[in-house]
């Protein structure tokens, strides 16, 4: 994808045609805790610019190492919280889009929450990363949406 192709998707604010080419997730791999790998991260959200994430997902796709991302909000600010659920989906989508086919794809959880990171399970996030104290279930949330949870 091009820098122009990227801001153009995230202009036009709409996850599920940017979402369209992915395809139903199969199954989604899951860890609880800390990863063993480190993630590139990429902020979107509040404070961020279309142009800034095309950029940051641009470089990152030209990089022979990468092997996880992390796509982490903005913090809240008074004008605004640190990022929309629909801006959620999309950045994930656009994400999964601009990345090489392997390369792992995280929402963060603490940030949006599980119900939101199971959601970008469909906007093409490959993993989730369940905080030690959370007791959610990764097989009924994997079930919920068709696919299979894989632990890591």
């Amino acid at each position: 994808m091009t820098r122009d192709e990227i801001i153009a998707l995230l202009d036009a604010r709409d996850p599920l045609a940017a979402a369209a080419p992915i395809g139903a997730p199969r199954e989604i791999t899951w860890t609880r805790g800390r990863p063993d790998d480190v993630a590139e991260v990429v902020r979107y959200g509040a404070g961020t610019s279309h142009a800034e994430i095309a950029d940051r997902l641009l470089a990152l796709s030209g990089r022979d190492d990468l092997r996880a991302v992390l796509l982490v909000p903005g913090d809240d600010t008074t004008d605004r919280p640190g990022s929309w659920g629909v801006e959620d989906l999309l950045v994930t989508a656009v994400a999964r889009r601009a990345l090489p086919e392997g390369v792992t794809i995280r929402n963060d959880w603490t940030a949006i929450g599980g119900p939101a990171c199971q959601a970008g399970a469909s906007f093409g996030a490959t993993e989730w990363v369940i905080p030690a104290d959370d007791d959610s279930d990764p097989d009924h949330l994997a079930e919920a949406i068709g696919a299979r949870a894989v632990m890591r």
